[in-house]
């Protein structure tokens, strides 16, 4: 039997907002804010340290969120972010089906980790969800270091790795001629000052200075500790719903399980360099 936990431990509140803890490592559920207006410095410096708490805020509305409110909500986070891919700056929406999830999107990654400066964090806007199915999952990425062995952790950090394009490209030419860059394997959060594991299995290419085998060795344990359930926070898309995640420290899937139309908005915000 699990330990229950009280209201207090479940609950924080800053002010008039109130976060309500979903799982014990990731994401909470955000009372008190108004998605459809932007907001000042005061609430964006509670959400902003919020979302380096728990990785993941989610919000819901009773009322539909407009493409420009939620354009005005994002603000809150940062700046828009300007993708290297074609698509240009500001929100687009996907309506991708489960075949096209299962190819793209349905293996745990980090957006733009072959960048220099990969994207800070993603909101994701519900429009049209599935009877049932379509889910998206987040890992934390701090929860994951924290659970390695200390001799683990002092063998990865101070590591680094390259992250490449190059196996998204063998799919879709879209995503440039293998673009890529080194970040260290362990970096650490700006705001938390916790470390996170910053490697994943759609973008990391291989760690710098071990051998091939080393590499296969090393990064597929990585991968498959991401697998951890005590990691992991799932949420079923409902209408008007708003998720937003700190890039970095967690990783993110789709589950391509679903055969009705999904249709999503999704807005990115621009970062800096990953830092050990």
């Amino acid at each position: 039997m699990g330990v229950e936990t009280t209201p207090a431990q479940r609950l924080s509140t800053v002010g008039s907002i109130r976060f309500e803890k979903v799982t014990g490592n990731i994401g909470a559920i955000v009372h008190g804010v108004d998605v459809h207006v932007a907001h000042g410095d005061e609430v964006a410096s509670v959400l902003l340290r919020s979302l380096h708490e728990h990785g993941v805020l989610f919000f819901h509305s009773d009322t539909a969120i407009s493409g420009e409110q939620f354009s005005g909500f994002s603000s809150v986070f940062g700046e828009q972010y300007v993708y290297p891919y074609g698509k240009g700056p500001g929100q687009f929406v996907t309506e991708e089906g489960a075949d096209a999830v299962r190819l793209r999107t349905s293996y745990w990654h980090t957006d733009g980790s072959p960048q220099e400066k990969p994207p800070q964090a993603a909101l994701l806007c519900s429009v049209e969800v599935p009877a049932f199915g379509g889910d998206t999952m987040w890992a934390s990425m701090t929860a994951a270091f924290d659970a390695l062995s200390s001799r683990y952790q002092r063998l990865f950090d101070g590591m680094e790795a390259v992250h490449s394009t190059a196996a998204v490209a063998r799919y879709h030419d879209a995503f440039g001629q293998g673009e890529s860059h080194v970040h260290p394997v362990v970096i650490t959060d700006p705001v938390t000052r916790r470390k996170a594991l910053y490697v994943n299995s759609v973008y990391t290419e291989r760690l710098v200075g071990m051998s091939e085998r080393e590499n296969e060795t090393l990064l597929r344990m990585l991968y498959e500790h991401v697998n951890t359930p005590e990691f992991h926070v799932r949420l079923r898309w409902q209408p008007n719903m708003i998720a937003v995640w700190e890039e970095r420290v967690t990783q993110h899937r789709a589950v391509a399980d679903y055969a009705e139309r999904r249709v999503l908005r999704r807005i990115t915000i621009t970062g800096d360099r990953p830092k050990a």
